[in-house]
C-alpha cells in the first residue's frame, strides 16, 4: 500500500473539504526540494561559501616561494577577515612589498601589523617597505573590512618575485 495512485489517502474528494490531491503531490514534492535546497545552503554557509571556513581559506604562494598570502576568498560587506602577507627577501634588511589592483577599491585596511617602515602610494594600490628577520622573512598581518560588493581581483608583488593574486568576492 506505499503505492500513491493505489492508496486511498490519495485520492481527490469532495467531503468533508474539497481537495485536489494529484495538486496537493505536487505541492508536497516542491516543498520536498525546497528544504533539500536549505539544508545545502546551510552546510554551504557552514563551510565557508559567505563568509570564513574550508571553502574561504585560502593560501597561495608564489611559484618562486617568496611571497605567500593566506587569507578569506569569501566576505560579507561591512565584516573584518584577517589576511597573512609573507615575504622573504634578505636577513636584516628592509624588503618591498607592493599591493595592487581592486584590494584597496572593495576593502579598507583596518589594521597593520608590524607597522611598515615606510609606505608610499603606488598608483591604485601602495608600496611598502618592511624588515626581514635573521632568516629573511618578513610577516605582515592586515585586518581588512570589505566596502564593496562583487568580485575584487588584486596583485602582491615584491621586487625580484613571482607576483602572487587574489581573487576575493564580497557578499552584500
Amino acid at each position: 500500500m506505499n503505492d500513491e495512485s493505489g492508496h486511498t489517502d490519495y485520492h481527490s474528494r469532495d467531503y468533508p473539504v474539497r481537495e485536489d490531491m494529484a495538486h496537493q503531490v505536487k505541492v508536497w514534492r516542491f516543498e520536498r526540494w525546497g528544504w533539500y535546497t536549505l539544508v545545502l545552503l546551510v552546510l554551504l554557509a557552514l563551510l565557508g561559501l559567505f563568509s570564513r571556513g574550508p571553502l574561504s581559506s585560502r593560501d597561495v604562494q608564489a611559484s618562486d616561494g617568496k611571497v605567500r598570502v593566506q587569507y578569506e576568498m569569501f566576505h560579507r560587506n561591512g565584516s573584518t577577515n584577517p589576511m597573512q602577507i609573507s615575504v622573504i627577501g634578505t636577513p636584516n634588511a628592509m624588503v618591498e612589498l607592493e599591493l595592487t589592483g581592486a584590494l584597496l577599491e572593495g576593502f579598507s585596511i583596518e589594521t597593520l601589523q608590524p607597522q611598515p617602515i615606510r609606505v608610499t602610494s603606488a598608483g591604485p594600490g601602495m608600496k611598502m617597505w618592511l624588515q626581514t628577520d635573521a632568516q629573511g622573512l618578513a610577516n605582515l598581518y592586515l585586518t581588512l573590512r570589505g566596502d564593496g560588493l562583487g568580485l575584487f581581483r588584486s596583485r602582491i608583488t615584491s621586487p625580484g618575485a613571482t607576483p602572487v593574486n587574489l581573487d576575493q568576492f564580497i557578499f552584500p
